[in-house]
This record gives C-alpha cells, structure tokens and sequence, in this order.
C-alpha cells in the first residue's frame, strides 16, 4: 500500500497536514453494467467465472480460472492461467505484466483497469464514473469510453472471426448552423442528433460524440450490407427529423463514413476510426448527406 505526506509550508519549517494511504482497486469499465470498483489487498487473487475463483466475471468468454492478479506492496501484476481466450493488456496478448493505472485489461469481453485510491474517494466514484464517461451535452458516450468499450469489442471480433464495423457521422454545414441562429440553437442540434442516433442504432451497438459536431459508433455481429443498411437508417432519421429553433425549421442533414473489417484483419481502434474518417470526408466531398464506404 502506497503511502503519502501531504504538508504545508509554512517560513522555515513544515507541518504535516495529512497521511493518507493509496490502495489498488480493479475497476470494470465494461460493460458499463457491471461497473464495479474491487479493493485489492496484499496477495494474490484469482479472477475467473468459475465458484472458486475471488473475484467472479460475468461473461461466457471468461474462463473458471482466467488469471490471476497479485499486489505486492506497491504494483500489481496480472498472470492468465492458460484460459481459452487469453489475457490481453491494450489488445496484447501476456502472459504476466505489471499493469500501469492507464493499462487496459482485457478478459473475455469485459474491460478493467487497476487505479490507486485513497479510501475516502471510494463513496464518490460512482458518480464520478458516470461523469467522467458521459458526454455532458448530448448525454451519450465521450470519446474516452468509446475507446474502452471498443477494445473489447474488437478483441471478441478477432477471437471470432466476425466483421466489426465503426461508424464516422459528422454535422453538415454545422458552422452555418452557429453563425446563422446561434450555439444555443447549435447545441439543441447536436443533442437532438445524438438521441436520433441513439434511437435508431441497435441496443448492442456503441455510440459516442466523438468531439465537435461529431459522433462515432461501432457495430458487431454483422455483414457490410446490414451494416450500410444501418448507416442509411440513421442518415434517414436525421433527414427527416423536422429541426426547429423559435418557430425557424433547421435544415440538418449528416454524412457517415463506414469502415468494416473481418476476424484478424481488426486493427486498433484508432485505425479502424482514422479509415472512417477518410470515408467520411469522401462523402461530404461528394456532396454531403450520404454514407461513404471503401
């Protein structure tokens, strides 16, 4: 357990003003669902989906015994213990590694990371948690988030052998829209955007804003065509939606941007969202409020 003086200066001496202490905690990231934050104390403990393991995951891509994690004082280490799927940190595979707090792991479908908490923080990281992966405007996903959920997304695509697919959407002619009636009305843009894409995407698909006037989605568990199909349902939805700011229709309209990739040829999440970003930039040069693919 990691230990900390916090001290206040004061002319020619210094006054300890707290001791506080640090503990490790693994943290689920996702699914958002299963959110929880499990203290870790000295030792080794064994995570898995099976009665006997300490720390039980819900997820049929985890193993009775998975792996297992160890603190030793001052860093925590994690091992697999020849599970089916493996045990991957920032989409690698290991064998035993010394996880950092900005370390990902990845077991089966779920994402985890280890932070150092002092025991006072503990009551407020629910609502922390959900502050720190909402988007405050459109109360969808941030980017963050997007980027944890979809590592193992990805991964369970690989492990697979099916497509994934992400989805780049992006605001026509958004800065007109804020020159002309102004960023409150901007605003009431992006938000009725996000909950029109949140509607229409299906209940396991991620939706994210992504920054700006634009917003990211990866879709799992289908082939190219249903996924452009669904790409064109929300470009539908947008342009048929009656935008209205004081009694002035709004004409909005988006453009999309759709990169698919099968089993091993997955890359990073960064990869996959860079391909659809020049996807989307082909389809705003064609003339905007169209779906691009490669």
């Amino acid at each position: 357990m990691q230990d900390f003086d916090q001290t206040i200066a004061t002319p020619g001496k210094t006054i300890p003003f707290r001791k506080f202490e640090l503990r490790p905690h693994l943290i689920v990231l996702y699914p958002q669902s299963q959110f929880k934050q499990i203290p870790l104390e000295k030792g080794t403990v064994i995570l898995g989906r099976g009665q006997d393991a300490e720390i039980r995951l819900d997820d049929e891509l985890v193993s009775r015994r998975h792996c297992a994690l160890t603190f030793d004082g001052n860093a925590v280490s994690v091992k697999d213990l020849g599970s089916t799927n493996g045990t991957y940190v920032d989409g690698q595979p290991v064998d035993i590694k010394t996880l950092e707090p900005d370390n990902r792991l990845q077991i089966g479908k779920m994402v985890l990371k280890i932070d150092f908490k002092d025991r006072d923080e503990e009551a407020f990281d629910r609502e922390l948690f959900e502050a720190a992966t909402m988007d405050p405007l459109t109360k969808i996903s941030n980017r963050r988030t997007f980027f944890d959920r979809g590592l193992g997304e990805l991964a369970l695509a690989r492990r697979n052998n099916f497509y994934v697919h992400t989805i780049m959407v992006d605001a026509d002619h958004f800065k007109h829209v804020n020159d002309t009636w102004g960023h409150q009305c901007g605003d009431m843009v992006l938000k009725e955007i996000a909950r029109l894409l949140k509607d229409e995407k299906r209940e396991s698909d991620l939706l994210a804003r992504y920054g700006g006037e634009e917003f990211v989605l990866l879709l799992a568990g289908i082939g190219p065509e249903d996924a452009k199909k669904s790409a064109e349902r929300l470009r539908m939805a947008v342009e048929r939606h009656r935008f209205s700011w004081n009694d002035t229709i709004i004409p909005v309209t988006i453009s999309l941007g759709l990169a698919s990739k099968l089993g091993a040829e997955i890359p990073t999440v960064e990869e996959m969202i860079a391909e659809s970003d020049k996807l989307l930039y082909i389809a705003k040069e064609n003339g905007r409020n169209q779906v691009a693919t490669a």
